[in-house]
């Protein structure tokens, strides 16, 4: 697995430390141990200098992931993401502590000095790359992934059953809390000083996203997200390495295309370009869509990339994918979104075989959409729902805790002995004099925590797209470029309720490829924003009225969960397998798993999310070390 694990303090040099295994056949590991310090590295060939860098100072950095640009505005530079280690070295030793808030991308860090023996951790400004830690006795222990923290005296790790209640609950933990006592992760545009004379730990917070709309007249919106988002994706494209794009048949990773002609960038908006000339080398973006064969998202995705002049890829999946991916995302799980979120692992050789980098267009509902804004909806039958253009924020903990309770990623599993999730909500969600707490992530109030916790950090999320790809090759994911974010946080909430911004944004960029359908509607993008609203329930059930495909297969980009797991019994074996984990995870009932497995078997309910939960923490080798001791 690619990142990084050390140990910083006593002890560093004998302790064990390592990076979990390796996804595909192309990282290059090394190690570094001297007195007070020892650090593990994994890397993908190719997408970064030798670490650890040197600094002008003495210090010592190892950087796991990329920086695309320093500075704002006219004192913007863009660099090239395998420098990012020696860009950092830079820049920590002209600006101090307060260095990674310079730089756009996505990134972990440790920065070591030599002469003081003093260690500081630091993450970019959304907590992109999660960085976990924990304090022993004399030491402190650090890990890119949760299930390789090095366990340091003095440090017990164990499982957190509130924490883990929440995971099961809500399939992802909240702000810096982690399913594991004794295991933090570094809350977002933060650096944690670590001081091995005393132990004690500085945690400075350089950033924070504060909600400031201006009013605005729509297209002025518009016309700044397709130029800064062109921007955006000429920074990570303007490398030689050749890049792949996991294409959808929506808005979002068409707009990579779109913004991807050679030369595009903020001044070429508005302008017909050369597509899919994206890499600074020349070479074609090359596009990639996973599908059960040639349904309407898959044709369309194919339409897109001929639009777009992109060489197009279809990765078949078949009835056997979610075995494959259970498998594949064991060793790596962060608790961020059940295992069968890791939707390209299926396809880790074939990917790295061919691309060096991938790109996608992840998080654009969550910055410019309607998906992370509260908005009541009208149920609708068939289990349909058309949502209303207003807002509903939570004024209170306790609202915002219900809202949870309700939402549509809460399940309450019949196996799960804890307490309600609004009422763990509400006990980690600390209300002080001019800011809230919430589970270790600080925000202005409960307004502004509704509206930026899918993104502040990134791993409060629900799937494990994003963990999973970085582990087939660095990507890259333009919609998280900082300029972009600046922009969300002006945007008034009734523009993104009202409008599909990133298909406005599209049309500027590439009127072609906006006039193609989106599959869920099948509407072209420049169809009326409510016109798609009333479109995609109505295409739902016309899917549904309309059959003719085998049950796992469905007429969009996923496999229907439920019938795949009437149809293939690879979860009774995969319990079976995990049977002693599952009997000593705490608030678990082994029993009552195993009938909620028999009544879905059954066709008596559809429990194929609550279980694809249980097992994704059941599967990790983790779950495994973590209860030995009870099941032996």
């Amino acid at each position: 697995m690619v990142g990084l694990s050390g140990v910083v303090g006593a002890g560093a040099t004998e302790t064990e430390v390592d990076t979990v295994p390796a996804t595909v056949d192309d990282e290059v590991r090394g190690t570094h141990r001297a007195d007070g310090v020892a650090v593990r590295t994994a890397f993908h060939r190719g997408a970064s200098v030798e670490q650890p860098v040197t600094a002008p100072d003495g210090a010592l950095i190892w950087v796991w992931g990329e920086v695309y640009g320093v500075g704002d505005g006219d004192e913007r530079e863009r660099v090239d993401p395998r420098e990012t280690a020696r860009v950092c070295a830079a820049q920590s030793a002209a600006h101090g502590r307060s260095f990674p808030d310079r730089l756009d991308g996505e990134f972990a860090g440790v920065r070591y000095d030599p002469e003081t023996g003093r260690a500081t951790l630091f993450t970019d400004r959304l907590g992109a790359h999660p960085l976990y830690y924990a304090v022993g006795d004399d030491a402190l222990a650090f890990s890119t992934s949760v299930q390789s923290v090095p366990e340091v005296d003095g440090a017990a790790f164990a499982f957190a059953p509130d924490y883990l209640a929440e995971y099961l609950y809500a399939r992802r933990t909240f702000g810096t809390r982690t399913p594991v006592a004794g295991i933090d992760q570094l809350a977002p545009a933060t650096t944690v000083a670590y001081d091995p004379a005393d132990g004690g730990l500085d945690e400075r917070r350089y950033w924070a996203p504060r909600y400031r709309p201006v009013d605005r007249p729509l297209s002025h919106y518009v016309d700044e997200l397709a130029e800064r988002f062109a921007a955006a994706v000429a920074d990570r494209t303007a490398d030689d390495r050749a890049a792949g794009l996991l294409l959808s048949g929506g808005s979002d990773s068409r707009a990579v295309l779109a913004a991807a002609g050679e030369g595009a960038d903020a001044s070429a908006v508005g302008d017909r370009r050369e597509r899919a000339g994206g890499s600074g080398g020349g070479e074609p973006i090359r596009a990639y869509h996973m599908n059960d064969g040639w349904n309407r998202e898959a044709r369309i995705a194919r339409r897109i990339a001929d639009t777009g002049d992109a060489p197009f890829t279809l990765l078949d999946r078949g009835p056997s994918y979610h075995e494959t991916l259970l498998e594949r995302a064991a060793p790596i799980q962060e608790f961020i979104g059940p295992f069968n979120t890791g939707h390209a692992l299926g396809f880790a050789s074939e990917l790295a075989a061919d691309v060096d980098v991938l790109l996608t267009g992840l998080y654009s509902d969550s910055l410019f959409g309607p998906w992370s804004v509260p908005s009541p909806e009208v149920p609708l039958p068939y289990g349909a729902s058309l949502p209303l253009p207003i807002t509903d924020l939570p004024e209170t903990v306790e609202e915002y805790a219900a809202a949870h309770a309700a939402s549509q990623p809460a399940r309450d599993p019949d196996y799960l002995d804890a307490p309600p999730l609004d009422q763990l909500v509400r006990e980690n969600v600390r209300e002080g004099i001019a800011s809230i707490d919430h589970h270790g992530v600080d925000h202005p109030d409960v307004e502004r925590l509704a509206l930026s916790e899918f993104y502040y950090p990134i791993t409060n999320g629900i799937g494990f797209d994003l963990y999973s790809a970085l582990q087939i090759a660095p990507t890259r994911n333009p919609f998280l470029d900082r300029r972009l974010v600046d922009l969300h946080l002006e945007i008034p909430l009734r523009y993104r309720l009202r409008h599909d911004l990133v298909a406005l944004a599209l049309e500027r960029l590439d009127e072609e490829l906006a006039a193609i359908p989106h599959p869920s509607t099948r509407l072209p993008l420049t169809a009326p924003h409510l016109a798609h609203v009333v479109a995609a329930p109505a295409s739902s059930l016309l899917d549904k009225l309309r059959g003719g495909r085998d049950s796992y297969r469905t007429w969009g980009p996923w496999q229907d969960k439920d019938a795949l797991l009437r149809e293939r019994d690879f979860v009774g074996d995969a319990l079976r397998e995990a049977d002693d984990v599952v009997r000593a995870l705490p608030g678990v009932d082994r029993d009552a798993a195993w009938e909620t497995y028999r009544r879905h078997r059954a066709g008596e309910i559809d429990a194929g999310e609550e279980l694809y939960r249980l097992l994704t923490v059941a599967a990790t080798p983790l779950a495994a070390r973590l209860v030995g001791d009870d099941s032996e």
